[in-house]
């Protein structure tokens, strides 16, 4: 009896412990700064919502910094943030396509997804199918019949192999029957520039690498890919209205950690990032570059990204998309 009596105290004892760790965890975080990795360069989509959720994170009462590690369309800094301790001080900004397509082309990146959780949905971006502004075509039907005249002659550009202007152009071939050859580029920047200069025929661009270049001419908005139009270009009707009834594609971000992530730290991220992305002034700043700013759980991540990791399999399966060495 006296026996048990002790191993009942001393079990006690180390609950006790364990459940007054837990609560100081809880009440603790953060108590230093946390680091944000954006996996793409700085000034493109990734960094206006590494900026955003930083500034929202700070309000937890630590600074919270934001590090550029680019690279592999986005597996360099995936991988970084997957070998961090899962204590919330390191998450990590994710574009879609790096867990709906990259896990699919990459064993790299597939050990990647197993070590990283989701933690909220950060927003949408809108996609246009795009041309030159020199491009002798001023609508989708247009551009259809153009490209069927001459199957294989034409070359359209992406952010990179696995990304989502990559497999959405894909997507849009499949669907549309036209025939034209990938040309891969370093990211979206340079690959708009060769398609204002006409190296490229078109491309399926995200809002904040072209909406300037459509309001100021150099290039032509002929559709979105999403099911309803853009608040940003509602003038330009979407594929599904036109040609390809049911077409609706769209590149979201989210935010992501390693997996193991205390739940009292979720806890306290995922109200701040509904906060963050719902306020007025968040709002307004991704507005200008096309950017629809969201919040959620971490189930509804996943379940977002089953769905399209479904599609994108189909897809790949079909254009035979492989990575470059």
């Amino acid at each position: 009896m006296r026996n048990v009596s002790w191993k009942r105290f001393f079990t006690s004892l180390a609950c006790g412990g364990l459940c007054l760790m837990g609560a100081a965890h809880a009440g603790s975080f953060p108590d230093k700064p946390i680091t944000l990795v954006a996996p793409y360069p700085p000034g493109g989509a990734t960094d206006l919502y590494a900026r955003s959720v930083a500034a929202g994170l700070d309000e937890l009462g630590q600074p919270v910094v934001v590090e550029n590690r680019a690279g592999a369309s986005g597996i360099i800094g995936a991988d970084y943030a997957a070998r961090m301790a899962p204590d919330g001080y390191t998450m990590l900004i994710g574009a879609s396509s790096m867990f709906s397509v990259l896990p699919l082309l990459s064993k790299r990146m597939d050990g990647v997804y197993q070590k990283i959780e989701p933690i909220s949905i950060l927003g949408f971006n809108p996609s246009y199918v795009v041309v030159p502004a020199t491009l002798p075509v001023n609508s989708i039907q247009e551009l259809i019949a153009y490209l069927k005249r001459d199957p294989g002659k034409y070359g359209y550009g992406s952010a990179g192999a696995g990304t989502s202007q990559h497999v959405f152009m894909e997507l849009f071939k499949q669907r549309a029957g036209v025939d034209l050859f990938p040309v891969q580029y370093k990211g979206s920047g340079p690959m708009v520039v060769d398609l204002i200069a006409g190296r490229v025929v078109m491309a399926i661009e995200q809002g904040p690498a072209v909406l300037a270049y459509i309001k100021s001419g150099k290039l032509k908005a002929l559709a979105a890919t999403t099911a309803k139009r853009s608040e940003a270009l509602p003038d330009v009707p979407t594929l599904a209205e036109t040609i390809l009834p049911g077409f609706d594609v769209v590149t979201w971000f989210a935010l992501y950690a390693p997996k193991g992530i205390p739940q009292d730290v979720i806890d306290k991220v995922v109200p701040q990032i509904a906060k963050t992305m719902a306020s007025a002034e968040v709002k307004e700043r991704l507005a200008v570059v096309g950017v629809e700013p969201a919040s959620s759980t971490p189930a509804e991540v996943v379940k977002r990204q089953a769905a399209e990791t479904a599609l994108w399999k189909d897809v790949i399966a079909r254009s035979k998309i492989s990575l470059e060495d």
